[in-house]
């Protein structure tokens, strides 16, 4: 399963009415760089970096601070899920109905899916120690299998 698949049925059919009631849905104000952003991570077949987010809106119809400012508001609205990188940077997909994870590929940078997290077990020893609004990150790397069969066979 790539990436995001999990929220794909869901996400082919979202028509401009359905972007524009996701954004009401969390009490946002429905402007032209909200919808164009959503839009933009409604087609995505795999997390996208806000850079890529704003090539595939547009660089002529919004600008990146536009795209960044948008996206941290629906993080924060929990329409989307962030996943940092390794090397730090933050790639971004609708956040669904359940939680995940992925693994990434150091080689060629594919990214599958995981379903489910065993990270609560730990957010709750933190809130048991005293921390408040406790979240995670949390994702794995390794070689995916046509890059290690590329690698045996070279």
């Amino acid at each position: 399963m790539s990436a995001c698949d999990q929220h794909k049925p869901q996400q082919q059919n979202k028509s401009h009415g359905a972007v524009r009631a996701l954004l009401r849905a969390h009490s946002l104000r429905v402007t032209i760089p909200r919808e164009t952003v959503l839009r933009v991570l409604v087609e995505a077949h795999a997390p996208v970096s806000v850079e890529e987010i704003h090539r595939a809106a547009g660089v002529e119809k919004t600008d990146l601070v536009t795209v960044y400012r948008n996206v941290e508001i629906f993080e924060k609205a929990g329409i989307v899920q962030r996943h940092l990188l390794e090397n730090g940077k933050n790639l971004y997909c609708l956040a669904g109905h359940r939680h995940h994870h992925h693994v990434i590929c150091r080689t060629c940078g594919h990214i599958d899916q995981i379903d489910g997290c065993g990270a609560e077990k730990f957010e709750r020893i933190a809130i048991d120690m005293g921390y408040k609004n406790v979240s995670h990150v949390f994702e794995l790397y390794g070689v995916c299998r046509k890059c290690s069969k590329n690698d045996a066979d070279r």
